[in-house]
């Protein structure tokens, strides 16, 4: 059979799943350049079908697309024409290939802070990498049976939105828990729970910080997921030095309004300056009347937290 169009259509095999986009993009191609030039009828989509070997239903996918983006119009009784006005191919900027120079990005993550680690990696005989559990020590059939538990209770429910907060039950355990284990006095709705340190960083770095002006005082060294939390929030770090008893209080700055220690191993506390009695109360006699006399200047904080 004589070829419908004056210009080749070249097409990927009959199985082939390209074969819609190919007819489309080239249709689309010769209408843009004018071969197939305004108001010109097209053939019919059974005619085309058969020159080239396809499916109807392929040829007529093929001209609902054409139709739909406004490159052919219909006329009742009469078949598919190419429109008279042709709309304007958007022409798509392509994104610089260096995300240091993108400008649509937020400035802190053109260079986001470096990961944990790399997943990839080839395992370690001792891996001492902070946020990376040793998975061999975790009960995961325990922790199987107990999700399989959760999840048959949780079919049983009606599908609604959980409080943001955490769910009540585990909230009340928690606030009770810590009453007794570490003598913090507190009820449910002083507790908010997280998916992750992570997020608690982030949510306090968010609440805590005007961004640009709030100088945040941090550990030096210290821990960097804290930092990056801090910094992606805005925050003027100011880097304060530790010695063998922890952060050096003589040198923190009079305008920190966050100071952001550990003060026990495996603890991490975020504080404000009225906070410092139970941190210092671990300190030698002397370094104990040295730091609290040094933290005695530092201004009023507005509110105080501790992490659970």
């Amino acid at each position: 059979m004589d070829p419908v169009f004056e210009f080749p259509i070249l097409l990927p095999p009959r199985d082939s799943r390209g074969l819609l986009r190919a007819l489309h993009a080239q249709l689309r191609a010769a209408i843009l350049d004018g071969r197939l030039k305004p108001g010109l009828r097209l053939p019919s989509t059974r005619r085309v079908a058969v020159a080239y070997g396809i499916s109807r239903n392929t040829a007529v996918a093929a001209f609902d697309l054409l139709l739909s983006e406004g490159y052919l119009v219909t006329r009742r009784g009469s078949g598919a024409y190419v429109a008279d006005a042709l709309p304007q191919p958007v022409r798509r900027k392509v994104p610089p290939a260096d995300a240091a120079n993108d400008r649509r990005l937020n400035a802190f993550w053109r260079k986001p802070p470096a990961a944990f680690g790399d997943a990839s990696a080839a395992p370690l005989r001792h891996d001492f990498r902070i946020g990376v559990p040793d998975v061999t020590r975790f009960p995961f059939d325990i922790w199987r049976r107990l999700s399989a538990r959760a999840l048959r209770a949780l079919s049983r429910r009606r599908a609604a939105y959980a409080e943001p907060q955490g769910q009540p039950r585990l909230r009340e355990a928690i606030a009770r828990h810590v009453s007794f284990a570490r003598a913090v006095a507190c009820g449910s709705d002083d507790v908010i729970v997280t998916a992750g340190a992570q997020q608690a960083f982030d949510l306090i770095a968010r609440i805590l910080v005007t961004p640009g002006r709030t100088v945040v005082a941090i550990e030096n060294p210290g821990y960097p997921p804290l930092r990056a939390a801090f910094a992606a929030a805005g925050a003027k770090l100011a880097p304060v030095r530790v010695d063998a008893q922890g952060l050096v209080v003589e040198r923190l700055p009079h305008e920190a309004r966050v100071v952001c220690v550990t003060p026990f191993p495996s603890v991490m506390v975020t504080i404000w300056p009225p906070r410092r009695e139970p941190l210092f109360s671990t300190s030698p006699p002397g370094h104990l009347t040295s730091t609290l006399s040094a933290a005695v200047a530092l201004p009023k904080p507005k509110c105080s937290l501790k992490s659970l």
